[in-house]
């Protein structure tokens, strides 16, 4: 929502806000750039406004409270989603990135790549990109990048001339009842799309391809198609497809080659993220830029240089003996499983310790099984209590599910992130990786493990 303001702000418009919190980066954000914050939700807010924009999160804790009533009642409420697709997004070519994992790393490349280019275009991202120092950018062109959710059908207030879809698998059990509801939500995204109608997708995803055979053949044909694959015989064929061909891994990340016919595409990258997935997700990019007639030099410079965005794989600091602190906004046992290996490929040597917040506990229960053998390449695990988010209730499942199901070798659940700091004090050896995984509260927990373990300051 930061974003949005900031966005809006930059536009033109005269704009205030409200949170619970007082303080933190986003918000210090806003203020910085003369915008209004109310602490706490009160009806007095919504004098003299004529739009008054809400989270998803609004719609499932704060219905009951007399400023959202007073906005549902004006008329003048809306979603901050709608709110972007009916304002900020009018007479731009709009670019969603979209997919259950890696939307804000692909939405950053991409829009780091047409920064790169010259072409100017305006963002909004989930993230912090690190180059700008915040999570949003006003550009003057026609092209406007967003990062696109599913979740509370958020997307469905878009229409994108270009689509890039990293995957779908079940996720948000707090809003969709099924994987066949998740489904649908993203061919009625799909439905949306405008203009040339571009669906830049991933070939090796499963989801994508219960998506396609949902949405038709028939339909498929009215879509313009590129995809992008890992593999020489991928799981969804096309005619343009972009193929990704693994030259090297190191500890310095990935060389790859791509090609396409149709895009005139023959060249080699090299990426400095850990991971196969981040290739993959770089592979939507490179096509993205081959549509647009960006040259394969200007990708690879964004490609080589780029370090991640804050809360993905973000090194905070280092202790004196070598221990490295990475903090990580990962919360789905597949974003988890792939982040752990991107990391052992780049520290090959070096034991490396996950300690996880679940997120939710629908969403625990509904992802359970995906735990199994979600930790291989960690050395030790530690889980944390779940952060509650949405739920009103617990689906009977705690830390310890995650433990009796991991059928790790060295897996242990504390109730208390006091206990967990205690514990890697105690325990840590010199030169480990440690990375803690989540979504809520994490973000402190990464920061007070950091301060326990060294006396020197964070990283910035």
């Amino acid at each position: 929502m930061s974003a949005v303001a900031l966005l809006a702000k930059q536009a033109g418009l005269e704009v205030s806000g409200c949170d619970l919190q007082e303080s933190t980066p986003y918000l210090d954000k806003c203020k910085r750039a003369g915008i209004k914050l109310y602490v706490g939700h009160d009806a007095s807010h919504l004098q003299n406004i004529d739009i008054f924009t809400v989270t998803a999160a609004a719609f499932f804790q704060s219905q009951d409270q007399p400023e959202f009533i007073k906005g549902k009642e004006s008329g003048k409420m809306m979603q901050w989603q709608e709110f972007m697709g009916k304002y900020l997004h009018q007479g731009k070519q709009v670019i969603s990135i979209a997919g259950t994992n890696g939307k804000s790393t692909t939405t950053s490349l991409a829009s780091l790549v047409l920064e790169e280019a010259g072409l100017d275009p305006s963002v909004m991202v989930g993230a912090t990109v690190k180059k700008w120092e915040t999570n949003y950018r006003t550009g003057k062109s026609k092209y406007f990048i967003t990062e696109s959710d599913e979740f509370f059908d958020n997307f469905l207030a878009y229409h994108p001339d270009t689509v890039i879809l990293n995957n779908i698998e079940f996720d948000h059990p707090d809003f969709f009842k099924s994987f066949d509801s998740v489904i649908e939500s993203f061919s009625k995204f799909i439905g949306n799309m405008t203009g040339a109608k571009r669906l830049i997708f991933n070939q090796d995803d499963p989801g994508i391809k219960t998506l396609f055979e949902k949405l038709g053949k028939e339909y498929l044909k009215k879509l313009n198609l590129i995809g992008y694959t890992l593999k020489s015989n991928p799981l969804i064929s096309t005619p343009n497809s972009t193929l990704g061909t693994i030259v090297k891994h190191n500890s310095t990340g990935t060389d790859f080659k791509a090609t396409n016919k149709d895009l005139g595409l023959n060249s080699e990258f090299h990426l400095i993220l850990p991971g196969d997935y981040n290739v993959s997700n770089s592979l939507g990019v490179i096509s993205l830029a081959g549509i647009l007639k960006i040259s394969s030099s200007t990708v690879n410079k964004v490609l080589s240089s780029f370090e991640g965005i804050g809360r993905r794989l973000d090194k905070i600091g280092e202790t004196k003996n070598k221990i490295i602190i990475y903090d990580d906004y990962g919360h789905h046992p597949s974003a988890i499983k792939v982040t752990l290996e991107a990391l052992k490929q780049r520290y090959p040597k070096q034991d490396i310790w996950a300690v996880v917040e679940p997120h939710g506990f629908s969403r625990t229960q509904a992802t359970l099984p995906l735990y199994k053998n979600a930790f291989s390449e960690a050395t030790n695990v530690v889980i944390a209590p779940i952060f509650r988010s949405r739920d009103k209730e617990d689906f009977g499942v705690s830390g310890q599910s995650i433990v009796d199901i991991a059928k790790h070798k060295k897996i242990q659940y504390l109730d208390s992130f006091e206990k967990i700091v205690k514990y890697i004090k105690e325990n840590i050896p010199p030169k480990t990786i440690l990375v803690v995984f989540g979504a809520g509260n994490s973000y402190y927990l990464s920061r007070d493990i950091l301060k326990s373990l060294t006396t020197s300051q964070p990283l910035s």
